[in-house]
């Protein structure tokens, strides 16, 4: 039986960060300081707003992953799933891991 690869995309899928930039923070009109600020105040561990902030920016940035705990709390405040939150991160850490193995 023949074997059929499929074509891989060129561009990698989008960091969640950027979806929550771009397509919630933007469009709600709300500034990553304020979004912070209602993360720390939900976040059950006491995170100051100051340390959210750093947080929330790498994120948004691309320079952190979101972690399952940080997709609970923007899921909270957004009303969303935080596994679509999860999913993303996950497409685009397979989709860079594959990148970096140069596995197609």
């Amino acid at each position: 039986m023949p074997i059929y690869k499929k074509k891989r995309p060129s561009r990698p899928p989008s960091h969640p960060g950027a979806v929550l930039k771009e397509l919630w923070l933007k469009e709600l009109g709300i500034s990553q300081s304020d979004f912070a600020k209602r993360l720390s105040q939900i976040s059950p561990t006491g995170v100051s707003k100051s340390a959210m902030l750093t947080k929330l920016n790498e994120v948004v940035n691309g320079r952190r992953a979101m972690s399952a705990k940080f997709s609970v709390l923007v899921g909270l405040l957004l009303e969303t799933s935080p596994r679509m939150w999860l999913g993303l991160q996950m497409n685009y850490d397979l989709w860079k891991a594959q990148e970096d193995l140069e596995v197609a």
